[in-house]
C-alpha cells in the first residue's frame, strides 16, 4: 500500500513539472514571436513619423534660467468643420506651437494644439535601455473637454489651438515658472489652461478656467464632460511584472482607495459620488489628477492584450465637472506626475501613496500592508545611510533573524526532541500498521509523556510567512531599487541575467544568478531540516517535495526582481548558518534525552495549549468517523 502511494506521488509530481515546462515554453515562444511583432510596429511607426518637407513646428522654451524662442510651423490638419465650433472657428486656424516648461525633475513640452501635454520626460529618470524616461506623448494620452454652444454645436478643446499669452514666460520668483495659454472665442471671451511649476516637486498646478463663457453656453447647462485617455508605454525590462503592477486607482472624497482590476484583460467602474482624484499607474510610475470632489459622475476603463506587447495597458476616465453660468469659472486642479516613492507620495496627505500595493487583495490578508509599511520605513532608515542598497537588504536580513532567534532556538530543540523519539514513533507505526486513528492516538500519548510538542517547529515559519509575503511585494514595487547595480545583478528591481538566448530551452531564455543559488541554498537547507525531522523519516515518499519544489519554484522566480530573490538567497544562507551553530554549540541530545525521559516519570505533567488542541481535533475526527460506521 505505502508503494502503491509513492507510485502516485511520484506520477503526479513528474505529471505536475512536465506541465509546467510545456507550458512555460510555450508561454515564453509566444512572448518571442510579440517581442519580434513590437519591434517591427514601432520602426514602422518611426519611419511613419519622421518629419516631411512640408511639415514645420513653433516651439518656446521656459528653461532653469533663460526663456529663448525657437521658431518653426506645422500646419493645422484638423477635419473639424469651422461652422460648427461657432465663435471658436478662428482658434481651429491658428498654428500649432510648442511650449516647454521644466523645473528640477521635469520636462513638459505642452503643445497649443488642445492646450494638451505633448510630452513629460522625467529628467531623474531613464528607460529600462537607457534613453531619456518619456513617461507619455500626445500620441498616448490626452485630456479634452467638451460642453455645448449655441446652435447646438459642441467643442472639444482638444480641437482648439491655445496660444500662449506674454504673461505664461513670466518666472513668478525664483523657482517657479508657469505657462498660461488661450482659445479666443472673441473679445472677453476665451477658455484658459495654467501650468505652473516649482522647484523639484513633481506636483503640477493646472488651473482650466472659462471667462465670458455665459454668454456662449447655455444658461440651462449644468455641467462640462472630460475625457482623459492613456495608453501605458513600456519602460522596464519584463513588460508581464510592467503589466502585472500596473491598475488604475481612484478615490472618493475622504473615503478608501479603489482600484480596477490588474489581471483581467479588460474592467471597468461606473461612479456618482464625487472622486478626489484618480490615478494612472505602472509599476514605477504614476500620472494622478487631483480634484476637490470635482470629478462627478462617470465610467471609468481599463483594458489590455497579452498578446500585445507593444503597450502596457491602456486607461480611460470620461468623467463631469459642475459648471454655473457666471461670467467667470475656475477649476484649480493638479496633476502629480512622478515615481513611486512612497514617502514622496505620503507627504502630499491624499492617500495617493496607496497606489503603490503593499499587500494582497484579499480581505483577510489586507493586514499585510501594514507589515509591508514598516518594512519601507525600515529600509528608508537605513537608506538615509547612504549605503549600497544591496547591503541593506542585507542588514534587514540580519534583523530579521535575530528578532526570530529566541523562537528559532526553540524549532531546532523541538526537531532535535522528535528525532530522540523518532524510533519510538517507529515502533509504534510497526505495531498498529495501516490504523491511523490507533497510531494517532498513541502518537499524543508518547508527544505527551515527553513533553513535547509536534508542532513546536512550526511557530517560527508561521511568523516568517507574512514577512515573507510583505517582502513579495515590497520589491517589485520599489522604485529605488530601479537600475541599482549590486555584485552581478545590473538592475535589482528586474532579472539578473548571466546567460541569454533566443530560443526557450525548459521555458527559459536566461539564467537568472541569484534564483540559481536561492534553488540551490533551498536543497541544502532541505537536507538539513529532513536529517533532523522525524516525521519525514517515517513517511519516505514525502522526504523528496522538499527538493523538488524548489526546482520547479525556480522556473517561476528565474524573471523575478533581484532584490527579492537575492533575499530569499540571504534568508536560506542565514538559516542554514543559523542552524548548524544552534546544533553545533547549544542542543545536547544526551541532555534532551535525560529531559524527555524525566518527563515521562511524571505523567500528570502540564498539556501545553497546542497538545490540547490537537487531542481536541484528534477527538472530534474519532467522533466523526463513528458516527460514519453506523
Amino acid at each position: 500500500m505505502k508503494n502503491k502511494e509513492n507510485i502516485i506521488g511520484w506520477v503526479l509530481i513528474a505529471t505536475l513539472f512536465i506541465g509546467f515546462w510545456f507550458y512555460q515554453s510555450k508561454k515564453l515562444a509566444e512572448e518571442q514571436a510579440l517581442k519580434a511583432e513590437k519591434e517591427k510596429t514601432e520602426q514602422t511607426l518611426a519611419a511613419k513619423a519622421k518629419p516631411t518637407k512640408s511639415n514645420s513646428a513653433s516651439s518656446a522654451v521656459i528653461g532653469t534660467s533663460s526663456n529663448e524662442v525657437q521658431d518653426t510651423t506645422v500646419t493645422n490638419d484638423s477635419t473639424v468643420a469651422p461652422e460648427s465650433l461657432g465663435l471658436f472657428a478662428k482658434a481651429n486656424s491658428a498654428e500649432e506651437k510648442v511650449v516647454t516648461i521644466e523645473n528640477e525633475v521635469l520636462k513638459l513640452n505642452v503643445s497649443s494644439m488642445g492646450g494638451q501635454l505633448k510630452s513629460v520626460e522625467l529628467k531623474a529618470y531613464k528607460t529600462w535601455d537607457k534613453k531619456p524616461l518619456i513617461l507619455f506623448t500626445d500620441k498616448t494620452n490626452s485630456l479634452n473637454y467638451s460642453f455645448p454652444i449655441d446652435n447646438d454645436n459642441i467643442v472639444n478643446t482638444s480641437e482648439l489651438f491655445f496660444e500662449p499669452q506674454s504673461e505664461g514666460f513670466k518666472i513668478e520668483g525664483k523657482e517657479t515658472k508657469s505657462l498660461v495659454l488661450r482659445a479666443t472665442a472673441g473679445e472677453g471671451k476665451f477658455i484658459e489652461q495654467k501650468f505652473t511649476l516649482s522647484g523639484n516637486s513633481y506636483l503640477i498646478d493646472y488651473n482650466f478656467g472659462l471667462v465670458g463663457m455665459n454668454t456662449i453656453i447655455p444658461q440651462n447647462n449644468t455641467y462640462i464632460s472630460a475625457q482623459w485617455q492613456n495608453q501605458l508605454s513600456s519602460l522596464e525590462r519584463n513588460i508581464e511584472l510592467e503589466r502585472r503592477y500596473s491598475a488604475l486607482y481612484y478615490r472618493y472624497n475622504e473615503s478608501d482607495v479603489k482600484h480596477l482590476d490588474e489581471d483581467n484583460e479588460k474592467d471597468e467602474a461606473t461612479f456618482e459620488s464625487p472622486l478626489e482624484w484618480i490615478s494612472y499607474k505602472q509599476q514605477f510610475f504614476n500620472t494622478t489628477l487631483f480634484s476637490k470632489g470635482q470629478f462627478k459622475a462617470g465610467k471609468l476603463e481599463t483594458n489590455f492584450s497579452k498578446e500585445n506587447n507593444s503597450y502596457v495597458k491602456k486607461y480611460s476616465a470620461n468623467f463631469t465637472i459642475p459648471y454655473t453660468s457666471t461670467p467667470e469659472t475656475n477649476y484649480a486642479f493638479q496633476y502629480f506626475i512622478g515615481p513611486n516613492h512612497f514617502n514622496t507620495l505620503a507627504a502630499y496627505d491624499k492617500s495617493n501613496e496607496e497606489v503603490i500595493k503593499l499587500g494582497p487583495n484579499f480581505w483577510m490578508f489586507s493586514w499585510i500592508k501594514y507589515i509591508t509599511r514598516f518594512i519601507i520605513w525600515v529600509f528608508s532608515w537605513f537608506e538615509n545611510m547612504n549605503l549600497n542598497y544591496g547591503i541593506i537588504i542585507l542588514l534587514m536580513t540580519l534583523m530579521l533573524k535575530l528578532a526570530l532567534h529566541p523562537l528559532t532556538a526553540k524549532s531546532i530543540e523541538s526537531a532535535a526532541k522528535m528525532k530522540i523519539l523518532a524510533p519510538e514513533l517507529a515502533a509504534l507505526k510497526e505495531k498498529y500498521g495501516e490504523d491511523q486513528t490507533k497510531m494517532g492516538q498513541e502518537q499524543m500519548k508518547l508527544y505527551q509523556r515527553a513533553g513535547v510538542s509536534p508542532l513546536g517547529g512550526c511557530l517560527p515559519l508561521l511568523l516568517q510567512m507574512p514577512i515573507l509575503m510583505a517582502m513579495y511585494y515590497f520589491f517589485p514595487a520599489s522604485v529605488e531599487l530601479r537600475q541599482e547595480h549590486f555584485l552581478w545583478a545590473t538592475d535589482l528591481s528586474s532579472y539578473d541575467s548571466i546567460v541569454s538566448w533566443a530560443t526557450p530551452v525548459l521555458g527559459m531564455t536566461h539564467i537568472s544568478l541569484f534564483t540559481v543559488l536561492m534553488t540551490i541554498t533551498s536543497i541544502l537547507q532541505a537536507v538539513m531540516n529532513n536529517q533532523m525531522n522525524a516525521m519525514g523519516n517515517q513517511q519516505p515518499g514525502m522526504k523528496y517535495i522538499p527538493y523538488i519544489m524548489p526546482l520547479m519554484l525556480m522556473f517561476m522566480f528565474n524573471s523575478f526582481p533581484a532584490a527579492l530573490t537575492y533575499y530569499y538567497l540571504l534568508q536560506n544562507l542565514l538559516g542554514i548558518a543559523h542552524q548548524w551553530i544552534i546544533q553545533k554549540f547549544f542542543i545536547d541530545d544526551e541532555k534532551l534525552r535525560k529531559q524527555i525521559e524525566e518527563n515521562k516519570k511524571n505523567p500528570n505533567a502540564k498539556k501545553s495549549g497546542w497538545m490540547k488542541k490537537l487531542e481536541d481535533m484528534q477527538r472530534q475526527a474519532q467522533q466523526s468517523q463513528a458516527q460514519r460506521e453506523k
